[in-house]
């Protein structure tokens, strides 16, 4: 093999074991490998990674998505003229995509604009409330808030459903309605009350001919695949803190859970944990392990509060061991894809919201295991680690680096 085939095989090898598992990559590894790209330091970085198993990881304070299970960002968007939406709906209805339907319209100079703020994202149950803040903006920096007029507020259910109006929503408006406030809870346990819901608000606004339409999504599971009980039992086990959180369980299923846990005398996030699992309605408990050496490496000890139990699953029409499994499944898989079923449903189903907490006993940093992560799984990345790394620090690497920029440049 040539040299330059060589280090060729040896940067994609490189790049293979940093993407392994990069959507669960700690903040201090993303941040580190951010001010500092080099292929080096971005190995140091993932070899902080796989000191820990996946499913239980550092808690950061740059975490924000894992810190606010329930929720998600406010986004400051333009109001839109009802005459041009209607003109990109017909765009879309004729099969234009929506990037070559906005770019078919024209839109005015200035719009005002609007942001909506919302208690949650997802609705999971019919006994949780959602609240959206809608705040409306000028369309000038210094300019005072526009006065505006709402004419109509409603809801539309999902896509797979045909997006069928499901009746109007309440809300109420402060004086000067700058702000208004707008109030739902899924009425039924009810399929027409499932999955990606739009509240779309219609108004008038002073000095303008034009209405306006505003629009927010969120996720809505009315029926739901079970629910946390309240109860928990905590243990130690091989150095690692596992506390069985209880379940009732109505429908089998794969189903991602999570938990986060609070250092209670630091007042910080220390971990997270994320497992993906068939949940059956035999099932009492389900285990959350906090591994004992991210305890002593953040020195994170004393009493713990878990809370923010979430779990979400997937609505399958197959039998939940091929998701699992699908390499073991993919004849399955596939001839299934080729004769998908005729009705479309929304694709998640959620266990129902709690705000369950629980604080553990008091522990010593010396309780945990310092051992990092050990399993056939971690053997493996740590040995697609060693090779890239002695790669990237055999000295005629740099060598071929300028090679192949010599290379690149366009001769005289």
């Amino acid at each position: 093999m040539s040299n330059r085939r060589k280090h060729g095989s040896t940067l994609l090898l490189a790049g293979l074991v940093l993407c392994w598992e990069l959507p669960g990559a700690t903040a201090q590894a993303q941040e580190q490998s951010t001010t500092d790209a080099s292929p080096l330091s971005s190995m140091v970085a993932y070899r902080t990674f796989i000191k820990y198993p996946p499913e239980s990881r550092p808690l950061v304070g740059a975490s924000w998505d894992l810190l606010n299970p329930w929720s998600v960002d406010a986004s400051t968007l333009p109001m839109i003229p009802t005459r041009i939406a209607a003109q990109v709906e017909s765009l879309r209805r004729a099969g234009t995509s929506d990037d070559e339907a906005w770019r078919s319209v024209t839109l005015p100079d200035a719009l005002p604009k609007y942001r909506f703020e919302l208690s949650t994202a997802v609705l999971a149950g019919t006994r949780q409330d959602l609240n959206a803040t809608l705040t409306f903006i000028s369309d000038q920096a210094a300019a005072p808030s526009p006065e505006v007029n709402i004419t109509r507020a409603e809801l539309v259910g999902d896509a797979d459903f045909g997006a069928p109006v499901l009746g109007a929503v309440p809300y109420s408006c402060q004086a000067g309605n700058t702000t208004c406030t707008f109030h739902w809870r899924a009425p039924a346990a009810r399929k027409e009350y499932w999955g990606v819901m739009n509240l779309v608000v219609t108004a008038s606004l002073a000095g303008s001919t034009d209405e306006f339409v505003m629009r927010q999504s969120f996720y809505s599971s009315p029926m739901t695949a079970g629910k946390f009980t309240g109860h928990f039992q905590e243990k130690l086990e091989n150095g690692s803190l596992v506390i069985d959180a209880g379940v009732n369980v109505t429908s089998r299923m794969v189903c991602f859970v999570s938990s986060n846990l609070y250092s209670i005398d630091k007042g910080l996030p220390s971990q997270h944990v994320e497992r993906r699992l068939i949940v059956d309605p035999s099932m009492h408990s389900i285990a959350f392990t906090f591994f004992g050496k991210i305890f002593r490496d953040y020195g994170h000890e004393g009493t713990f509060r878990l809370q923010d139990l979430k779990a979400q699953c997937e609505n399958l029409h197959y039998p939940p061991e091929w998701f699992m499994d699908g390499v073991a499944h993919k004849a399955e898989l596939q001839a299934f894809q080729a004769r998908p079923p005729a009705a479309k449903e929304p694709s998640r189903i959620y266990f129902e919201y709690n705000d369950y907490t629980y604080t553990t006993q008091k522990y010593s940093s010396s309780d945990f295991s310092d051992r990092e992560w050990q399993s056939p799984e971690s053997t493996r990345k740590l040995t697609l680690y060693n090779r890239a790394a002695d790669e990237l620090t055999n000295p005629s690497l740099e060598t071929l680096k300028k090679q192949l920029g010599q290379a690149r440049e366009p001769s005289p």
